[in-house]
């Protein structure tokens, strides 16, 4: 067929990572940390500031165009009680292009955080919002197409229960837990968290039938440990389970810290059956930014050649509270050191 890559694009992009042993259904980010609502919307507990995220990922651009995943992320805390608890606000828009398919997903998400004791917070979050899937149905091509051999787009596709577009609301949460104690009174923070996404199991059919999308469910934790000779080491791991399948991710990064407020990042993932990443980037106390590149080792890559991947974030900060007001939340006048995740 004139469009067979396209079609083995959204295959691979829609029911894929069932090729080897555990993909999700959804769309990953390497830089997972760099996406805080698509990885736990109660992360914003841990959130000082107002933050914005731009991110972009390509791969697999050898075939045909690719896939593609552009992000926006926004955070907005709101401080009550004398620093003690607080709400959190959060806006996150996903595009996703992979061929002739096109993902929009749009959610608003709101979080409550809870000074257990001292540097001792637990947070939870409710997200919802609407997901549109699109398919360009005119860049396709059919059987009933093609007429002894000669392929002829204006031949009808006899496709008619395929709709070019369908939208569902959509529902979520998260839960965690994390410390944020500061360098002097501690030499470690750590954080650990469940969400859970699709709860309501939308249908996402493009056809008239149903198709459910399977709820997905993730673990997180990890820890920051606080060098003295300004290197600090932030080991990462999360499991997510969707669909009957699984991923395990584990990550490493090194911070090497020039000041209070500015410090050189980098790390690497491994997640199973899927690809070894590189990550660097450098904090700010005003932004940050991120790269990382996947070298993936499925078996798929025996096949199909380029299907690498490159992911850039770019985040900036505006601190808009007074400090007297956030000293339960923030560890002092430090920008970049003061929460156990890392950067991106």
């Amino acid at each position: 067929m004139k469009n067979i890559k396209v079609l083995l694009i959204v295959a691979l992009a829609c029911g894929l990572y069932h090729i080897d042993v555990a993909r999700a259904q959804d769309a990953r980010n390497t830089q997972s940390l760099g996406s805080p609502l698509r990885m736990n919307p109660a992360m914003m507990g841990a959130n000082t500031d107002m933050r914005i995220i731009l991110g972009y990922r390509t791969q697999w651009n050898s075939i045909e165009k690719g896939y593609s995943t552009m992000s926006f992320t926004a955070m907005h805390p709101f401080f009550i009680n004398s620093g003690k608890s607080k709400l959190d606000l959060g806006v996150s828009v996903y595009n996703e292009q992979v061929g002739a398919f096109q993902t929009l997903d749009a959610s608003l998400a709101l979080g409550y955080n809870l000074q257990i004791t001292d540097n001792n917070n637990l947070s939870v979050s409710l997200m919802g919002g609407y997901i549109q899937h699109t398919l360009d149905i005119n860049s396709l091509s059919f059987d009933s197409q093609y007429i002894l051999g000669s392929y002829d787009a204006s031949n009808p596709s006899n496709e008619l229960s395929l709709r070019n577009k369908s939208g569902v609301a959509d529902a979520s949460f998260g839960v965690m837990w994390f410390t944020n104690a500061p360098r002097d009174k501690s030499k470690l923070n750590a954080y650990a968290g469940v969400s859970g996404y699709h709860m309501n199991q939308p249908n996402e059919s493009l056809l008239d039938g149903t198709s459910q999308m399977p709820m997905k469910l993730s673990f997180q934790g990890g820890v920051k440990v606080y060098g003295k000779n300004k290197i600090d080491i932030s080991p990462n791991a999360r499991l997510t389970v969707q669909n009957g399948n699984s991923e395990i991710a584990v990550g490493l990064y090194a911070d090497y810290v020039f000041s209070d407020n500015a410090k050189m990042v980098i790390g690497a993932w491994y997640r199973r059956n899927d690809a070894i990443a590189f990550v660097a980037g450098f904090d700010h106390k005003s932004f940050t930014i991120g790269y990382s590149y996947d070298l993936v080792t499925t078996p798929l890559i025996q096949s199909i050649s380029g299907l690498m991947a490159h992911e850039i974030t770019l985040s900036y900060k505006l601190s808009q509270i007074k400090r007297s007001k956030i000293s339960s939340f923030d560890a002092g006048s430090s920008s970049v050191s003061i929460t156990p995740f890392a950067s991106f």
